[in-house]
């Protein structure tokens, strides 16, 4: 078990070489450390309704806003799809891809998809992109369930 001791100690071998996103500094972990923050942070900007942040109202995901209406025969809600790609604009990927790339500054060349399966109401949403500064491309995968029409 790891914990503090006080007086604080800062030397090699102490409090700070347990800690995970210290470590080592090899290159593989700070790899894994910058794509682990990425993702993070865009799970928060997901799952957070437009609004929830005080200081910054543009802060989260539209359709969050929508989490309890139910979807249309069209797959649509509030009059956007549900499920398409980055390149249209009435659909809620755009509305994704803008908020990454307004909020998460570390990342360039974005494309979201999110795909909806209305049988389940499971909501796909695909990311892509490259990280700045480094080169390396970026992917990332969630998947959530939203309300269904009864």
């Amino acid at each position: 078990m790891s914990g503090l001791k006080i007086p604080l100690d800062f030397s090699p071998g102490s409090f700070y070489d347990k800690n995970q996103c210290y470590a080592d500094h090899n290159e593989e972990h700070l790899d894994k450390s910058i794509q682990k923050s990425i993702s993070d942070f865009i799970k928060l900007l997901i799952n957070s309704p437009n609004g929830s942040f005080k200081p910054d109202p543009r802060f989260g995901f539209s359709l969050k806003n929508c989490e309890f209406e139910n979807a249309d025969s069209k797959d649509e809600l509030k009059g956007k799809k549900i499920g398409g790609k980055s390149d249209n604009l009435n659909n809620y990927a755009k509305d994704l891809e803008k908020a990454i790339s307004l909020f998460e500054t570390r990342l360039q060349n974005l494309e979201t998809e999110t795909v909806f399966d209305k049988k389940i109401s499971k909501l796909t949403i695909s990311i892509r992109g490259m990280i700045k500064d480094e080169f390396r491309d970026y992917k990332q995968d969630i998947e959530f369930y939203i309300w269904k029409k009864q």
